[in-house]
């Protein structure tokens, strides 16, 4: 018997090069939103994984650092964090999580990987 050996192929997997957080992201339902609260104002999040979101607004410059909470509607969860906008593109914030309880970071986890498993249920 012959054997073939397999050709190697490379390739790029397009994307966004200013996109900073390596974890799978889900956009939440907009029936029910998660909440971001910083600077005493209340901002729908756009998207988020266990380690960011990306919010709407004009009002916070790339590398602004806030404390705040996060609110997941599913779970009922509201806990505290620091959000860093590490990107900024028009009124698009997109933040990472630099202070969060590891408590926080399982229950996002959890969240997202409960979002995309319904999404693949209904698919």
């Amino acid at each position: 018997m012959f054997f073939k050996k397999k050709k190697k192929i490379d390739f790029v997997i397009p994307g966004d090069e200013q996109d900073f957080r390596g974890a799978y992201r889900i956009k939440p339902d907009p029936t029910r939103p998660i909440i971001l609260n910083i600077a005493g104002n209340s901002y729908q999040v756009v998207n988020i994984s266990g380690t960011g979101c990306c919010f709407r607004s004009h009002n916070y410059p790339q590398g602004y650092q806030a404390t705040g909470t996060l609110k997941i509607p599913s779970e009922d969860l509201i806990f505290p964090l620091t959000v860093q906008v590490v990107s900024k593109q028009r009124d698009l914030c997109r933040c990472q999580f630099s202070k969060i309880s590891q408590q926080a970071e399982d229950a996002l986890h959890a969240y997202v990987l409960d979002v995309q498993k319904s999404k693949l249920r209904n698919h």
